[in-house]
């Protein structure tokens, strides 16, 4: 209930703003139902990689996502786009290993997430610890559009975390340590578009594991709106 309240109010107090925009479209969206089932809805699955955690002063450098398809990951869909970075790579590139030379002929923000925002139109969109990545998300759409992203989307480190909970044990949330639990080989590198397809991979292994009746809705994996 707190989900739908939030996103009409998110969409009623923003929707004016974003006319003119082009997240125009993006507010134009019918509401998902949380009801809906997890096998009639269609996923994009983003990983953001930064110059550091500190949204105040650090930046997107790429962003890479597949999209999820009627239960089945859509390998055709599978983007990963470098983000022009004026400020450089920052000392975060030991873990992504995007340096300085791979961002110089990089294409703009603003173009980018126009093409992630046309890829979002009718998704749920799907992170692995969705807080940070949403929070450098909006202040690259605010800084380029004057207006944040309406979005719904679920967190495969939430559902875990729930999952674990209520199993009474206390275990490590990492990407790479929720897809060892349920079978799935270790990823061979580090970019976003391989961290999207492994969390793809993850959020399906959740769902074939949550879904004994074939019922599962998103509500059962606690479906929110963007901040």
């Amino acid at each position: 209930m707190f989900y739908k309240l939030y996103y009409k109010f998110q969409h009623w107090r923003l929707h004016k703003k974003a006319g003119g925009t082009p997240l125009q479209a993006l507010y134009e969206q019918p509401f998902i139902n949380s009801f809906q089932l997890f096998t009639s809805t269609r996923f994009l699955v983003l990983d953001c990689e930064m110059s550091g955690l500190d949204v105040k002063s650090c930046q997107l450098l790429s962003l890479g996502w597949v999209m999820i398809e009627h239960g089945r990951i859509v390998n055709v869909s599978a983007r990963h786009q470098l983000i022009h970075a004026d400020r450089g790579a920052g000392e975060s590139s030991r873990i992504h290993g995007l340096l300085d030379s791979s961002l110089a002929g990089a294409t703009s923000a603003a173009s980018v997430l126009m093409l992630l925002i046309k890829q979002m139109q009718g998704a749920v969109l799907v992170f692995h610890h969705a807080p940070l990545d949403i929070r450098f998300l909006q202040k690259a759409v605010i800084e380029n559009f004057r207006c944040p992203l309406l979005f719904s989307y679920i967190d495969t480190m939430d559902i875990e975390k729930r999952r674990i909970h209520l199993q009474g044990k206390t275990m490590g949330l990492r990407l790479s340590q929720c897809r060892d639990r349920y079978g799935l080989i270790s990823i061979q590198q580090h970019n976003a578009l391989a961290d999207a397809q492994a969390t793809a991979e993850l959020l399906l292994a959740q769902a074939s594991y949550l879904d004994k009746e074939h019922k599962l809705k998103l509500s059962d994996l606690s479906i929110r709106c963007s901040r």
